[in-house]
Protein backbone atom coordinates (compact mmCIF):
# COMPACT_ATOMS: atom_id res chain seq x y z
CA UNK A 1 0.00 0.00 0.00
CA UNK A 2 1.11 3.49 -0.59
CA UNK A 3 0.74 6.86 1.11
CA UNK A 4 0.31 10.44 -0.25
CA UNK A 5 0.92 13.03 2.14
CA UNK A 6 0.46 16.12 0.42
CA UNK A 7 1.11 19.78 1.56
CA UNK A 8 -0.89 22.62 0.35
CA UNK A 9 -1.11 26.50 1.26
CA UNK A 10 -3.95 28.66 -0.34
CA UNK A 11 -4.26 32.16 -0.25
CA UNK A 12 -5.46 33.94 2.62
CA UNK A 13 -9.43 33.76 3.01
CA UNK A 14 -9.67 31.25 0.50
CA UNK A 15 -9.97 28.41 2.81
CA UNK A 16 -13.55 28.02 2.19
CA UNK A 17 -13.46 27.82 -1.53
CA UNK A 18 -10.76 25.25 -1.46
CA UNK A 19 -12.52 23.18 0.77
CA UNK A 20 -15.59 23.40 -1.66
CA UNK A 21 -13.46 22.25 -4.46
CA UNK A 22 -12.56 19.13 -2.30
CA UNK A 23 -15.39 18.08 -1.59
CA UNK A 24 -16.24 18.27 -5.26
CA UNK A 25 -13.68 15.60 -6.04
CA UNK A 26 -13.03 13.15 -3.20
CA UNK A 27 -16.26 11.43 -4.12
CA UNK A 28 -14.50 10.77 -7.82
CA UNK A 29 -11.46 9.81 -6.20
CA UNK A 30 -12.84 7.49 -4.50
CA UNK A 31 -14.22 5.63 -7.22
CA UNK A 32 -10.92 5.50 -9.06
CA UNK A 33 -9.41 1.98 -9.39
CA UNK A 34 -7.37 1.53 -6.28
CA UNK A 35 -8.24 4.50 -4.48
CA UNK A 36 -8.85 3.57 -0.46
CA UNK A 37 -8.27 6.90 1.09
CA UNK A 38 -8.73 10.62 0.18
CA UNK A 39 -9.04 13.08 3.20
CA UNK A 40 -7.93 16.54 3.45
CA UNK A 41 -7.21 18.17 6.94
CA UNK A 42 -6.59 21.97 7.77
CA UNK A 43 -3.99 22.75 10.09
CA UNK A 44 -5.48 24.31 13.45
CA UNK A 45 -3.13 27.40 13.91
CA UNK A 46 -3.03 28.17 10.15
CA UNK A 47 -6.26 27.90 8.21
CA UNK A 48 -4.81 28.49 5.15
CA UNK A 49 -2.75 25.21 5.26
CA UNK A 50 -3.92 21.77 4.11
CA UNK A 51 -2.69 18.69 4.45
CA UNK A 52 -4.02 15.40 2.16
CA UNK A 53 -3.72 11.78 3.45
CA UNK A 54 -4.42 9.34 0.63
CA UNK A 55 -3.70 5.76 0.31
CA UNK A 56 -3.66 3.64 -2.51
CA UNK A 57 -3.09 -0.21 -3.42
CA UNK A 58 -0.29 0.21 -5.73
CA UNK A 59 1.52 2.29 -8.23
CA UNK A 60 -0.66 1.57 -10.93
CA UNK A 61 -3.74 3.49 -9.17
CA UNK A 62 -1.24 6.27 -8.05
CA UNK A 63 -0.60 6.72 -11.71
CA UNK A 64 -3.97 6.40 -13.17
CA UNK A 65 -4.97 9.52 -9.89
CA UNK A 66 -2.25 11.52 -11.92
CA UNK A 67 -3.83 11.69 -14.90
CA UNK A 68 -7.83 11.34 -14.10
CA UNK A 69 -9.57 13.89 -15.57
CA UNK A 70 -11.46 15.18 -12.43
CA UNK A 71 -7.89 15.84 -10.80
CA UNK A 72 -6.87 17.92 -13.63
CA UNK A 73 -10.30 19.58 -13.31
CA UNK A 74 -9.44 19.87 -9.30
CA UNK A 75 -5.89 21.73 -9.84
CA UNK A 76 -7.28 24.21 -12.72
CA UNK A 77 -10.01 25.09 -10.12
CA UNK A 78 -7.69 25.47 -7.06
CA UNK A 79 -5.13 27.00 -9.67
CA UNK A 80 -6.01 31.22 -8.61
CA UNK A 81 -6.40 29.87 -4.63
CA UNK A 82 -3.03 27.68 -4.44
CA UNK A 83 0.04 29.29 -3.04
CA UNK A 84 2.64 27.81 -4.98
CA UNK A 85 3.06 23.95 -5.95
CA UNK A 86 2.02 21.22 -3.22
CA UNK A 87 4.83 19.22 -1.09
CA UNK A 88 3.91 15.88 -1.91
CA UNK A 89 5.78 12.60 -0.67
CA UNK A 90 5.40 8.95 -0.43
CA UNK A 91 5.35 6.53 1.73
CA UNK A 92 5.19 2.56 1.70
CA UNK A 93 2.95 1.60 5.02
CA UNK A 94 4.67 -0.82 6.92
Amino acid sequence: MIVVVAKVEVIEGKGPEFEKEYKKVAPKVLKDPGALMYVLHRDNRDPNKYLFIEKYENQAAIDYHSKAPHIAEFFKAIGQIAKGRPEINFYTEV
